[in-house]
């Protein structure tokens, strides 16, 4: 059996991040889990949508546990990916969407959704050309992790003053499993002198 590229560690930040459903977006308020009931009461379909949407961060937490719950990374390979490229979709629209509002740091936004979004498939590129053919299920993890903390700092600098409790799990979450995808750098030849 092949190592397995996400630990138990990230495992349980990924169910962290998925356990962001429940909690209230900003202060008393709904929850993301609620608003999706309340949108399953009218249009089933319309809460997929909204889940696939708006809770791409959530069901990618929940996707980077089910990596190493199954152990097989082409399993969750694809749902991973599609989970990436989604919120890297949206935030590219939103980024485009948000230029010219008053709102703090739209530009910085736009900047961060372009950047990563022509990056994404330049990387994808890169890794298909090579001998990889394709970027790692860890590199996917990295990659998603960095897209919800980078937005999700942005939505926190909307809200200074006001206590967000899934919004700042969801950064803590994310930002711990960033760091523990961190690039570890080969070790040093040896001096053979």
């Amino acid at each position: 059996m092949a190592k397995r590229e996400v630990s138990l560690f990230q495992a349980v930040v990924g169910l962290t991040l998925f356990a962001t459903i429940a909690l209230p977006i900003v202060g008393d308020s709904e929850s993301l889990l609620d608003l999706l009931l309340r949108a399953a009461q009218d249009n089933f379909l319309g809460a997929v949508v909204l889940l696939i949407m708006i809770g791409s961060p959530q069901l990618f937490g929940l996707a980077v546990a089910l990596a190493w719950v199954t152990g097989e990374e082409d399993i969750v390979r694809a749902p991973l990916t599609w989970l990436v490229a989604i919120m890297q979709g949206m935030l590219v629209l939103f980024g485009v969407n948000l230029v010219g509002a008053p709102v703090a740091g739209s530009l910085a936004l736009l900047g961060f959704a372009l950047i990563t979004g022509m990056y994404l498939p330049y990387a994808a590129g890169v890794a298909a050309a090579s001998q990889r053919e394709r970027l790692s299920l860890r590199w996917y993890v990295r990659w998603g992790a960095l897209l919800i903390v980078g937005f999700g700092l942005w939505v926190r600098l909307q809200m200074l003053g006001k206590v967000a409790p899934a919004i700042d799990v969801a950064i803590g979450a994310a930002a711990l499993l960033l760091a523990s995808l961190a690039r570890r750098d080969p070790p040093a030849p040896a001096d053979e002198s």
